[in-house]
């Protein structure tokens, strides 16, 4: 994964009946570059896995705009709320 430079913790965390999932978010460089990484951990009973998804730090200006929207998005939902027919 690289050298971790700042793990930001945890962004989600659910617990189920035999195990936990966690979402979280860390800063990494790699072969010299940084990268942006999100990492899923699950822990059961009988097992554990770790996932990691990253991006390089080229992409945050588009990151940044696509969040952006979504919390336009978000806000006109949660000011205009459909209700149920």
């Amino acid at each position: 994964m690289g050298k971790v430079i700042k793990d930001f913790d945890t962004l989600e965390e659910k617990s189920f009946i035999t195990g936990k999932l966690r979402k979280g978010l860390l800063l990494v460089e790699r072969r010299g570059k940084l990268k942006i990484v999100f990492q899923w951990s699950g822990f059961a009973p009988f097992g554990a896995s770790v996932h990691y998804f990253d991006l390089s730090v080229e992409y945050l200006p588009k990151l940044l705009q696509f969040m952006g929207e979504i919390q336009t998005l978000a806000n006109r939902r949660n000011s205009n709320p459909i209700s149920p027919p």
